[in-house]
């Protein structure tokens, strides 16, 4: 959670269109960020990025072409989109509070240096790759846009709507709040599809998957290229919409939230193939075509249906 001392300048951007929203980070933001990395052991320091004109353009194409249910949900939870470099991973989420510690809203940072560069089929499969040591063996592609739609507005769309589910589960009904201690005692509609709560806090997976609990996609702990035949091999078996999905609840809720949207609102592919030294090996099945998306796509079609319905931060 994040503490500002001026929460009128945080509230005030909720007046602008919410394709507007976009900031370089904020001295505060940056400060804690920082702070944060420091603490964890990530080596990135984090700065502010103005945006040039054509960040800008990909950015409010990106968060046009949502679906209108979307922007109603996010809208009035999302105070701003703040740019900068050396975040240490594509997307991050946060609460920001007053000095009492009421919630104003959520604000989603992205860090161009692991996007500016890409279009959507790079840094799907750049991000897909992470977790695996690079070289000859086993490699993952990834297609998240047709021909004709591989851009990084695109790229950015489908990070914006990961992000979106992080703002969306800030709201605190269907899933813990991540900046409080986990209530062992309390029932949440969209945990409960797939985790438990371990009497020490933990996060559990109702049914787990060998390497589940040791993928690391934004540290230091890769695993060998072979182990993408094993790891997802499980997550073919599981109710997991994505790898990245199987690590936490939050991804979990975060992964669903996009690739629903983008799959099956916006029409548009998910496909994950492997290959063994360039040449394609296998193709992972659709979580949302399978049978085993029933519980989550009853969840998401909820959801989106009453958008719109009410939705406020928990307080």
């Amino acid at each position: 959670m994040i503490f500002t001392a001026q929460p009128q300048q945080w509230t005030a951007r909720q007046a602008q269109p919410f394709h507007e929203r976009i900031l370089p980070l904020p001295a505060e933001v940056r400060d804690f960020v920082h702070q944060v990395n420091l603490a964890t052991g990530v080596a990135a320091v984090p700065a502010a990025v103005l945006p040039d004109e054509r960040m800008r353009a990909d950015l409010r194409e990106a968060l046009l072409g949502m679906p209108d249910a979307v922007r109603a949900l996010v809208d009035p939870l999302l105070l701003g989109v703040c740019l900068g470099r050396g975040l240490g991973s594509s997307g991050i989420t946060d609460v920001v509070a007053d000095a009492k510690g009421r919630p104003l809203g959520c604000v989603v940072l992205l860090d161009l240096d692991l996007l500016e560069a890409h279009s959507a089929n790079s840094w799907a499969t750049w991000k897909e790759n992470l977790p695996f040591a690079t070289g000859a063996g086993y490699s993952l592609a990834a297609t998240i846009a047709a021909p004709g739609q591989d851009t990084r507005a695109n790229a950015l769309q489908f990070l914006l709507l990961h992000e979106f589910g992080h703002v969306l589960s800030a709201e605190g009904d269907f899933l813990p709040r991540w900046w409080e201690p986990v209530p062992a005692d309390r029932r949440y509609a969209y945990l409960d599809l797939s985790w438990v709560i371990s009497p020490s806090g933990r996060f559990v997976p109702r049914a787990d998957f060998e390497l589940r609990g040791v993928v690391d996609f934004y540290g230091n702990n890769q695993l060998f290229a072979d182990a993408i035949v094993t790891a997802y091999s499980g997550l073919e078996c599981s109710d997991f919409p994505s790898l990245y999905g199987a690590t936490n609840p939050y991804d979990d809720f975060a992964e669903c939230f996009a690739s629903y949207v983008h799959s099956e609102m916006l029409g548009r592919p998910y496909v994950l193939r492997v290959d063994l030294d360039g040449t394609p090996q296998a193709w992972l099945d659709s979580f949302w075509a399978s049978g085993r998306s029933a519980g989550k796509r009853a969840f998401m079609e909820a959801m989106l249906r009453d958008a719109g319905s009410g939705y406020r931060l928990a307080a």
